[in-house]
C-alpha cells in the first residue's frame, strides 16, 4: 500500500492533482457513481464544513459515508483513518472504535420484476453499490463517486458527552480531513440483543469460496471466524444441517450416530454467543415443484456393515437419538427443527402429517418453518410466516402467539412492491426498516434465507435475495446492505429498551394504568407507520432513532420524561409524550403540565431541527434537546 501510495504522490509532484470534492451523506444513501454533491459540499483537502455527526447509546454501531468526487484527473485514496475522538473532559475515544471500508460495486442486469419505479433505487442495468471492500486503496476514478463508508463503535465504558475529532483521507496531493462530532449517550445497548435473528448459511459454498474444504482445519477457522462475523451483527440463531451427522448401521441392525462435526458446528456458535440451534429441514416437496400436494421426509444416509453396502433411516429411527443427545448436551431448551419449508393450501394437510411424524419422534423438540399458512394449531411452536402473509392473516398470527406459539415473520425475494426487504436495487431504508417492522407487530424473530448462497445464481430471484456478504480473505466481506442489518436490529433493541424504561418508570410512579408498550409505538410509528408507509427518508428516520435514545436517557433523569417533537402542518411543532405527573414542559415561553396519567401536549413554533425543552417538577429541572421529526 505504502508503495503504490508513495508512486501516486511521487506522480502528483510532478503534475499536481487537484484534491477531491468530498461530502458526507447517510449510510443509507445508495450513491451511484454519477452521484453528485449536494450545494455546499466541500472542495480540497482540509476545506469543507461537511462533517461526521453521528448519535449513539455505549455499545451501538453507528455509521455515514465520506463520497470522494475526482475531477478529470485520476486520483488514489487510501483507506481512512481516525484520530481519537476527544471528550470535552475524561478519556478519548480509542481510534480502535473506528472502521472504514471503501465501497464496491455489483452489475445489476435486471431489476426486482414485482417492484415499481419509484420504490427502486434505480432502474437496472447499471451498477449497484453494496460490498464493502477490504482493499487498503482505492483508485477514484474522474468524475466517478467513490463512497468510503464509516463507523464507530461505541465502547461500552465510553463516558456519555461529545466526542470530537477527525477522519483523515491520504490521497495524491494532500490529506483530506472530515470533522467528527459523536454524540454518547448516557444509556448501554445489551450485549445480547433480544431479537431472534437467523440468516441460513451454505457451509459448502462457504468452504468452496473461502478455499477452506470441508473437514479440514482450514474449514473449521473459516467457519469460527464467520460465526463471529454473524454475532458481531447481532445473529443469534444457527442454521444447523443435520447431515453433519454421520450414521453407521451395525451387523445387529442397529443405527449408531457419530456427533462428532455435528458437535464441533454447534460449539463454535454457542462460543461466540449464539443462543438458538436451528436443525434443518426433515423433508421437502415431494418432486421438488412449488405445488406439489406431497411432503416427502428426507431419509439419514447410513453406512453398511464394515462400510459394506449403504443404508438409510427415517426419522423415526434416528431423530430420538439426535433428541436425547442435545438433552445430554444442555442443548434441547435451545434447539428447534424444521418440517418442511413453506407449506400453502395445497399441501399443508401432507405437512401436518410430517409436522406430527417429527412431534412423535422428537416430542422435546419445538418445530419452527417458513409458512405461507395460517392454520396450523397444534403442528408448530416457532411461526415464521412471510411479511405479506403476517400483513393479510395478522389477527390469526396473534392469536397464535396468544396461544403460546412464538412468532416471526421472514422475507426471500418477495415480498416486494412498496414492502420493505434487502434486495440489492432497493433503497437501503428498505433493509433497515425490516427490524422496525418486528417491533411494530411484535414478532420477536427474523428469518432470511440468503446468507451466503454464492452457488445460486445472482438473478435467479431478484438481486442480492441470494446472499447478503461477498467471499472473502478467509471471511466473508460485508455490505452496505448487512450493516443496515445491523444498525436495524439495534434500533428494535432501543424501541424495546424505550418501552422497558417506560414500564419501570410507570411502576415506580405508581400508574398501573400507563401502557408502555403503546407510547413506545407512538415513537416508532414516526418512521414504520405501517407494512408498506414506513417513511423513505434516512433523516426522519434517525431523527426517530435518536429521540428513541434521548427518551431513554430522560426516563432515568432528574425528572422522569419521554419526549417526541413532530413537525405539523403549518410550521408548529408538536411536542407529546410522558412525564411525571405534574412535572411542567416549557418551550418558548409555552407550557404544559403531565395530566395525572402522564401525559401532556404542547404546540410551539419553531424551525430548527432541534427542540430543547425544560422538564421541572419542584426544585428538579431538567433540559431535554431532541430532535423534530419531520417529512
Amino acid at each position: 500500500m505504502l508503495a503504490m501510495l508513495a508512486a501516486t504522490l511521487a506522480l502528483a509532484q510532478a503534475a499536481p492533482v487537484q484534491p477531491p470534492t468530498f461530502w458526507v451523506t447517510s449510510s443509507l444513501d445508495n450513491v451511484f457513481r454519477d452521484a453528485r454533491p449536494p450545494s455546499g459540499a466541500a472542495g480540497g483537502a482540509g476545506s469543507g464544513q461537511a462533517g461526521v455527526f453521528l448519535t449513539a447509546l455505549k455499545g451501538q454501531t453507528v455509521s455515514a459515508q465520506i463520497v470522494l468526487l475526482s475531477d478529470e484527473a485520476p486520483n488514489e485514496a487510501a483507506l481512512p483513518i481516525s484520530s481519537p475522538l476527544k471528550p470535552g473532559s475524561g478519556k478519548p475515544m480509542p481510534a480502535t472504535a473506528f472502521r472504514a471500508a471503501f465501497v464496491d460495486y455489483v452489475r445489476v442486469e435486471k431489476n426486482s420484476t414485482a417492484t415499481p419505479a419509484p420504490e427502486l433505487a434505480r432502474k437496472a442495468p447499471d451498477d449497484f453499490p453494496d460490498p464493502l471492500s477490504d482493499a487498503a486503496t482505492c483508485a477514484l476514478r474522474p468524475r466517478q463517486a467513490q463512497p468510503v463508508w464509516v463507523a464507530y463503535s461505541v465502547p461500552r465504558n465510553a463516558a456519555a458527552g461529545d466526542y470530537a475529532g477527525e477522519i483523515a483521507v491520504t490521497l495524491a496531493g494532500g490529506p483530506l480531513r472530515v470533522p467528527v462530532r459523536l454524540t454518547v449517550l448516557d444509556a448501554a445497548l445489551p450485549i445480547e440483543t433480544r431479537l431472534k435473528v437467523t440468516v441460513w448459511m451454505d457451509h459448502n459454498s462457504l468452504a468452496k469460496r473461502l478455499n477452506a474444504p470441508m473437514d479440514t482445519e482450514a474449514f473449521w477457522t473459516a467457519l469460527t471466524r464467520t460465526a463471529a462475523m454473524m454475532r458481531d451483527h447481532h445473529q443469534n440463531v444457527i442454521l444447523t444441517p443435520w447431515s453433519l451427522i454421520g450414521a453407521t448401521r451395525g451387523a445387529d441392525g442397529k443405527l449408531r450416530l457419530d456427533f462428532a462435526r455435528f458437535d464441533r458446528w454447534v460449539e463454535i456458535f454457542l462460543a461466540k454467543g449464539f443462543q438458538g440451534i436451528e436443525i434443518s429441514h426433515m423433508g421437502g416437496r415431494k418432486n421438488g415443484q412449488w405445488e406439489d400436494t406431497e411432503f416427502v421426509s428426507y431419509p439419514m444416509a447410513a453406512t453398511g456393515p464394515d462400510g459394506g453396502k449403504p443404508q438409510s433411516a427415517e426419522l423415526e429411527e434416528w431423530l430420538p437419538l439426535l433428541q436425547e443427545h442435545l438433552k445430554q448436551r444442555d442443548w434441547l431448551a435451545k434447539s428447534m427443527i424444521h418440517v418442511a419449508d413453506e407449506p400453502i393450501d395445497v399441501n399443508v394437510a401432507s405437512w401436518r402429517q410430517l409436522a406430527r411424524r417429527v412431534k412423535k419422534a422428537a416430542p422435546q423438540l419445538r418445530r419452527v418453518d417458513a409458512v405461507h399458512v395460517p392454520d396450523l394449531a397444534g403442528d408448530l411452536e416457532v411461526w415464521v410466516p412471510q411479511l405479506n402473509y403476517y400483513q393479510q392473516w395478522e389477527k390469526r398470527f396473534e392469536q397464535a402467539r396468544a396461544a403460546g406459539s412464538e412468532v416471526w415473520f421472514y422475507t426471500a425475494w418477495v415480498p416486494q412492491g412498496r414492502f420493505p426487504n434487502r434486495l440489492m436495487d432497493y433503497p437501503l431504508i428498505k433493509t433497515r426498516m425490516l427490524q422496525w417492522l418486528n417491533y411494530t407487530t411484535g414478532t420477536t424473530g427474523y428469518l432470511h434465507w440468503g446468507f451466503n448462497q454464492w452457488e445460486v445464481p445472482f438473478l435467479q430471484f431478484a438481486p442480492g435475495d441470494n446472499a447478503i456478504v461477498y467471499p472473502g480473505d478467509g471471511v466473508p466481506k460485508s455490505s452496505l446492505r448487512y450493516e443496515a442489518m445491523r444498525e436495524g436490529i439495534e434500533d428494535h433493541e432501543m424501541l424495546c429498551m424505550l418501552e422497558d424504561r417506560l414500564g419501570a418508570t410507570a411502576k415506580r410512579l405508581g400508574l398501573p394504568q400507563v401502557d408502555a408498550r403503546k407510547l413506545a409505538l407512538e415513537f416508532a410509528r414516526q418512521a414504520a407507520a405501517g407494512y408498506e408507509t414506513y417513511t423513505r427518508s434516512p433523516e426522519r428516520l434517525e431523527a426517530t432513532r435518536v429521540a428513541v435514545g434521548r427518551a431513554i436517557v430522560a426516563l432515568d433523569g432528574p425528572v422522569a420524561c419521554a419526549i417526541l417533537a413532530r413537525q405539523a402542518e403549518g410550521g408548529e411543532v408538536e411536542i407529546t409524550g410522558f412525564a411525571r405527573p405534574g412535572a411542567v414542559l416549557s418551550v418558548g415561553g409555552m407550557h404544559a403540565a403531565a395530566g395525572a396519567d402522564g401525559r401532556f401536549s404542547l404546540a410551539v413554533a419553531a424551525a430548527a431541527p432541534v427542540v430543547a425543552v425544560e422538564v421541572s417538577m419542584g426544585s428538579a429541572k431538567t433540559t431535554i434537546q431532541t430532535p423534530v421529526v419531520g417529512e
